[in-house]
């Protein structure tokens, strides 16, 4: 063999081997996503949709907090609904949750996830809509349902202002109660108060301190009445609108306890 069928032998193998490298490199080009490409789009989608669907959980875990168990109507559920900022109400159907069919509501849900990038991977979101059905006793958990077209957001009446006693009436009521919690609990349970009335009792040295908080102006806002008991005497006083902005006054019986919001700011 000469020099010369060495060397064009080793030009040869050269490029077989540069082929063949090339060849390798395609192959697992294919097999393994782009550095800078689209991830599958079934796995985005499923991505978003674990993100809208945490959201959604997270909402029927606070509407399953209240402590006071009445019937709902669909426009007292839309209400709390509509003013949640991390979702959209887009439909509510049925009467009330004392009816056998209860209140379902469907919430706008939007959900984010990673387009897959291996490299600077970028965020997307989707829209996702869950049915919520509300029942005398509970809320079902989140139930993945179409978004319905076009998207609207229903509108609801203001709240009617809840009945709340005077500060007579509620003088009146404790006045024959001893000062200790379980006797001036008894006499507040005896009152017609409106569920949305949320009842607030603590004792302290023979003090009893109530606490009447309830929703006003139909804003978010809300009202107060504060009571002392003690043996003898009844003390109502109802505190200024400027001391129950938030940071101030959260109408507790403890407040009540410390004689807070008995005057107005000077």
């Amino acid at each position: 063999m000469t020099a010369s069928d060495l060397r064009r032998g080793g030009r040869l193998g050269s490029t077989r081997q540069k082929r063949a490298l090339a060849a390798g490199m395609l192959v697992l080009a294919g097999a393994l996503p782009s550095c800078g490409g689209p991830a599958d789009p079934s796995e985005r989608t499923a991505e978003a949709e674990a993100s809208a669907r945490e959201m959604a959980d997270r909402i029927v875990t606070d509407l399953r907090a209240p402590t006071v168990v009445r019937t709902r109507t669909a426009d007292d559920i839309g209400r709390t609904l509509a003013a949640r900022s991390e979702a959209s109400l887009v439909a509510v159907s049925g009467v009330d949750t004392a009816h056998p069919d209860g209140v379902t509501a469907v919430l706008l849900v939007t959900g984010s996830g990673t387009d897959g990038a291996w490299l600077e991977p970028e965020w997307i979101t989707e829209d996702f809509c869950f049915a919520l059905r509300f029942t005398a006793t509970s809320v079902a958990s989140p139930r993945l349902v179409p978004c319905p077209s076009p998207t609207v957001r229903p509108t609801f009446p203001p709240a009617p202002e809840p009945k709340v006693p005077s500060l007579d009436e509620l003088r009146a009521a404790l006045a024959t109660s001893t000062p200790d919690e379980p006797a001036v609990r008894a006499a507040l349970a005896r009152l017609p108060l409106d569920p949305t009335v949320r009842v607030d009792v603590a004792a302290r040295d023979a003090v009893v301190g109530v606490a009447l908080r309830h929703p006003a102006g139909g804003t978010g806002g809300y009202g107060c009445l504060f009571g002392r008991v003690r043996a003898g005497a009844v003390e109502m006083w109802r505190p200024s609108e400027v001391q129950l902005v938030p940071g101030e006054l959260a109408c507790r019986a403890t407040e009540s306890l410390a004689g807070y919001g008995r005057q107005p700011p000077g």
